[in-house]
């Protein structure tokens, strides 16, 4: 059930929608000259196609520039981390732990690396899940509650952001460098008594997940993760470099503000 606070944002909100767009309203705010602002969403097939910034009095154009980046960039880094969240909630841990439990004996080596190719994959997916839990709990727990989000809230936002990209980027790595060795441990278990012990879903993904090479590597170019040789270094390099790749973007939306009419 929506609050009174939800209410009045949202009859602001759908004054500035457009036919066909749908409308939302973020739950959190960030605090102006004492002035709470909250950010409302238009999209249009799924797609965001623009932005306003409302408090529960009269906007003021100054203010509304001041509150836009720092709640359209929590808005951003925090709605790609829990479809993240969800999209990995969904894959069972049995896709993982299944295929390492068949023995390998007498196996070429190339299976043997194939085998530890997939181990290593599996234990950066259960570090990337781990981070991706300790996010869900903070913003449900913690943002949730208090909506009031601050400074150290975008810093907490963009070093999970920064983590993700880096175990996406670690999973793709291990994908498009050792992907024919991991295949070829999938062959090699199509060919024990065991694979049937595994469901079509099981089979598909050990057998799927290191095909398509060059999509991979696409996908990792597009994360633009810098990369350093100690871990700490490169969380560090890529926050910075975070900040400056999105600082542009976040300025390009202001131009998709919309303001109510009479706006000061």
């Amino acid at each position: 059930m929506w609050d009174q606070t939800t209410k009045l944002l949202m009859k602001k909100a759908k004054k500035q929608r457009k036919w066909t767009e749908g409308v939302f309203v973020n739950p959190v705010f960030w605090m102006v000259n004492g002035t709470p602002y909250y950010m409302a969403g238009f999209t249009r097939n799924n797609q965001s196609v623009a932005t306003a910034y409302f408090t529960i009095g009269e906007e003021n154009v100054d203010e509304v520039l001041i509150a836009q980046p720092n709640l359209s960039y929590f808005a951003d880094l925090s709605g790609n981390l829990s479809r993240m969240a969800t999209d990995r909630a969904n894959i069972p841990i049995s896709y993982y732990t299944k295929p390492l439990d068949i023995p390998i004996m007498n196996a070429s080596p190339q299976v043997q690396q194939g085998r530890d190719a997939f181990a290593h994959f599996w234990e950066i997916q259960q570090t990337f899940n781990q981070m991706l839990q300790d996010y869900t709990a903070y913003y449900n727990d913690d943002v949730l509650i208090r909506k009031h989000i601050t400074d150290t809230d975008l810093s907490k936002m963009k070093k999970f952001a920064v983590l993700a990209d880096i175990y996406q980027y670690q999973t793709l790595k291990i994908l498009t460098s050792q992907g024919e060795d991991i295949q070829a441990f999938a062959a090699f278990l199509e060919n024990t008594k065991e694979w049937s012990s595994l469901s079509r879903q099981e089979k598909k993904f050990i057998k799927g997940i290191a095909v398509g090479k060059e999509n991979m590597q696409k996908n990792m170019e597009a994360l633009d993760v810098l990369e350093a040789n100690d871990f700490d270094q490169m969380v560090k390099l890529n926050y910075d470099h975070l900040i400056n790749k999105n600082k542009s973007i976040i300025e390009g939306q202001r131009q998709y503000i919309r303001y109510p009419k009479g706006i000061s």
